[in-house]
């Protein structure tokens, strides 16, 4: 076998295919906002989501700490897509403006998305996405680092999760996704992608 070799590069982001979510949040006039993102992770049923600076979410989870977590089925991602170069805030940001982002106050008609009544929340779920998180902020960290800097800086939203919603199809048992019927969208360098479908194998603690 031939020896790999190595190179040192400067990558201008490292997303080595993260998921990507959904999340909906409070206006100052009531009404939800949406935006994508592909910056979480999960621990338990704490989240910690992490948000660009200059963002219309950012914003509205530091004035009222609330927001659903939705997760798009790969099928979705030109819908995902359609949120992107949108921002609820008005005038855009300098730095957003530059990188063509243009004001949109309603996001859910621009992507054909469909808002839902949360239960324990005040922003709505996104009926499309097969699984819908209603969350609470605990607490908001200001994320440090040169690079972050360039794109306007950035927060981590330490959330817990206080409701979970799953499509019927993807529920096994009672109270498990079944990870056999569940791909999440996977944004892998600029990239979209679903989950390869060969199972490799699963850890000791799989219940499924």
């Amino acid at each position: 076998m031939a020896e790999t070799k190595f190179e040192t590069i400067e990558p201008k982001i490292l997303y080595f295919g993260t998921p990507v979510a959904v999340v909906s949040s409070l206006n100052e006039d009531g009404e939800t906002n949406i935006a994508p993102m592909s910056s979480f992770w999960a621990l338990g049923w704490t989240f910690l989501l992490g948000i660009n600076e200059a963002t219309k979410t950012a914003d509205n989870l530091r004035r009222d700490p609330e927001c659903v977590v939705n997760l798009p089925a790969p099928e979705m991602w030109r819908q995902v897509e359609t949120l992107a170069p949108l921002t609820a805030k008005n005038p855009v940001p300098e730095i957003k403006a530059k990188s063509k982002y243009h004001y949109e106050p309603d996001k859910f008609q621009a992507a054909a998305l469909t808002p839902v009544p949360s239960e324990l929340v005040k922003p709505a779920r996104v009926r499309e996405c097969p699984i819908q998180m209603e969350a609470r902020v605990r607490a908001i960290h200001q994320l440090g680092g040169e690079r972050l800097q360039l794109i306007g800086g950035a927060i981590g939203a330490e959330i817990e999760i206080l409701r979970v919603h799953a499509a019927s199809d993807l529920i096994f048992e009672g109270h498990h996704i079944n990870p056999a019927k569940w791909s999440p969208l996977i944004y892998n360098f600029r990239h979209y992608y679903r989950l390869a479908p060969d199972e490799l194998g699963k850890t000791f603690r799989a219940e499924v």
